[in-house]
């Protein structure tokens, strides 16, 4: 099973680093570890529609605003990308707006549709979740991200980034392969309630 302590070591493996054992050392690869691993897991996170990341919820409204009409939604807490806001049973999905509401202190998603649902891309922490792709990928940008500051190499840098990239490729198409077979394909996404 994959955990933390073995995507940090894939990603020093591809800088030609040595492993850690411990996240809590005070060695410079277990700091810089600690300071990418979360901003880099998001931003891998909301690259692409990954399954195992996806979720359909309905919104919960946060009011209706009097002056435009609109309903605004309270941001689901764990999305870290709105990819479609529809109705169930509809194909057809309604432009939203992201904004922040100074009534109800938060983000909300502006719709001018009473009801509505959101396929998103949810903050998955718990690496077990993670598909092999997606670690892959993963551990790839962490290793480019950090690359410089641990090597001092930037062709090594340019080498990893477009490994990353062609990772990244490859594991949409399989990632979307695999989920061809709902009828929510190019959604990719499961329901949570």
């Amino acid at each position: 099973m994959i955990s933390k302590i073995n995507i940090c070591n894939l990603a020093l493996a591809h800088l030609g680093q040595s492993p850690i054992s411990s996240l809590d050392q005070t060695d410079e690869r277990a700091k810089r570890l600690n300071l990418f691993y979360e901003p880099v897991r998001d931003e891998v996170l909301r690259t692409h529609n990954w399954g195992f990341a996806a979720v359909q919820k309905k919104l919960e409204l946060a009011r209706q605003d009097t002056q435009t009409g609109e309903f605004l939604y309270h941001y689901p807490a764990d999305a870290l990308f709105v990819r479609r806001i529809f109705l169930p049973g509809q194909q057809r999905g309604f432009g939203f707006e992201m904004r922040y509401d100074t009534v109800t202190n938060g983000r909300v998603l502006a719709v001018k549709v009473p009801g509505v649902h959101a396929l998103y891309t949810r903050r998955v922490e718990d690496e077990s979740q993670f598909d092999g792709a997606f670690v892959k990928a993963f551990t790839l940008a962490l290793a480019y991200d950090m690359a410089v500051t641990l090597t001092a190499d930037n062709a090594l840098a340019a080498q990893i980034f477009e490994k990353y990239t062609l990772c990244l490729d490859e594991a949409r198409r399989s990632n979307m392969t695999e989920n061809c077979e709902r009828p929510e394909a190019t959604d990719a996404f499961s329901e949570v309630r």
